[in-house]
């Protein structure tokens, strides 16, 4: 390394995040607005290549990242967007036109709703593909905003994660042609009407919601029946403690034995109250269920015969999506793993990885 080289470092530079020791990594500004804008130019998984070169400096190894090619021509097998042999030529042509001095030095994988999950069939591409130097991956997931950079560790085949890198500026003349050439229209997720279609979940979690309003509506009746008797119980505690008192300070046994006859009249007052109010509780509660059942579209057939295929499905747990949810969030918080994702999709009949805010997802057991 010459000392020309060495003083050739950038000095316009922005850091992100912390620098690991002995791996830096320099990514000119062109190159970073670039693979920002085709990740953001339409909801799924894509991929494009790294060129630039890698340098060593006092034993520090340093890789400039000054281009960015599309991954075009791509097919996707076993779930994972691949480059074909045309994607190669079309690559190479592009190194030959804009980059006549830089090599492949790295990917970028655009996995929308995956955040920054690591999957094995990454690394896969990553040991049949991408194979000199000091090779990386940089992640992206346009729909939450997340990216990283990680190093291929060849000795253990598997991605070490980087924890920053650094922005230069500097004139880069084949990287702005190459944008010219291939501009890129981002999309503007604000103005997609998010629609979703009533499918198999959605009916289950409308025919859980109008079983659940039915049971509340019942325990309320309950409730206030309950509460009518303990309010009956504590007026006759009240009273018989107002006796006791009248007792103590009433010393005539006349008056006492006249106490005695109210309080016995009362007690059956209360008895006659408490049955009556024990056949209203009764007839309100039988109301209730007699209106919800001439009121229920449904016979009493059909609703049997729902209610034992219904525990014929596998159990589940509602979830309530909240703003920031993904699929593979919802996964790791409450399995403690991505693994689970695919099970979400498909009991919630879902296609892709688009969620949306206030939606209730069924989670399997």
């Amino acid at each position: 390394m010459t000392n020309e080289e060495v003083n050739a470092l950038p000095n316009n530079i922005k850091q992100i995040g912390s620098i690991n020791d002995g791996n830096r990594i320099y990514m000119e500004d062109y190159a970073c607005t670039y693979l920002e804008q085709y990740a953001h130019s339409d909801v799924k998984e894509k991929i494009a290549v790294l060129v630039g070169r890698n340098l060593t400096i006092d034993n520090e190894n340093i890789l400039f990242i000054s281009g960015v090619i599309q991954g075009k021509y791509t097919v996707v097998k076993n779930g994972i967007t691949e480059l074909t042999e045309k994607s190669w030529q079309y690559i190479n042509k592009q190194l030959k036109l804009y980059f006549k001095e830089l090599e492949i030095v790295g990917w970028s994988y655009i996995q929308p709703g995956y955040e920054d999950y690591i999957s094995e069939k990454l690394c896969d591409f990553q040991k049949n593909n991408i194979t000199k130097g000091f090779q990386v991956l940089y992640t992206i997931d346009p729909t939450e905003n997340i990216s990283g950079f990680y190093k291929w560790n060849n000795t253990e085949g598997v991605f070490d994660s980087i924890k920053g890198y650094i922005i230069y500026y500097e004139k880069n003349e084949g990287m702005h042609e190459y944008m010219l050439e291939n501009k890129i229209k981002v999309i503007n997720e604000e103005n997609i009407v998010k629609t979703k279609p009533k499918d198999a979940g959605a009916k289950a979690r409308e025919a859980a919601s109008k079983r659940t309003s039915y049971r509340a509506r019942r325990k309320l009746a309950i409730n206030q029946s309950r509460a009518i008797n303990l309010l009956g119980s504590v007026s006759f505690v009240m009273l018989l403690v107002c006796f006791i008192m009248g007792a103590g300070l009433v010393q005539n046994d006349e008056r006492i034995r006249d106490m005695e006859m109210k309080l016995t009249a009362l007690e059956s007052q209360f008895q006659s109250s408490q049955s009556v109010f024990a056949l209203s509780n009764e007839s309100t509660t039988a109301e209730i269920i007699t209106t919800e059942a001439l009121t229920e579209p449904y016979s009493e057939a059909v609703t049997e015969a729902a209610t034992q295929v219904e525990t014929k499905q596998p159990q589940y747990t509602q979830y309530r999506v909240k703003s920031g949810d993904t699929l593979i969030g919802i996964s790791k918080s409450t399995y403690g793993t991505a693994a689970r994702v695919s099970d979400i999709r498909e009991l919630n009949n879902i296609a892709g990885n688009k969620i949306i805010t206030g939606d209730i997802l069924l989670l399997p057991q």
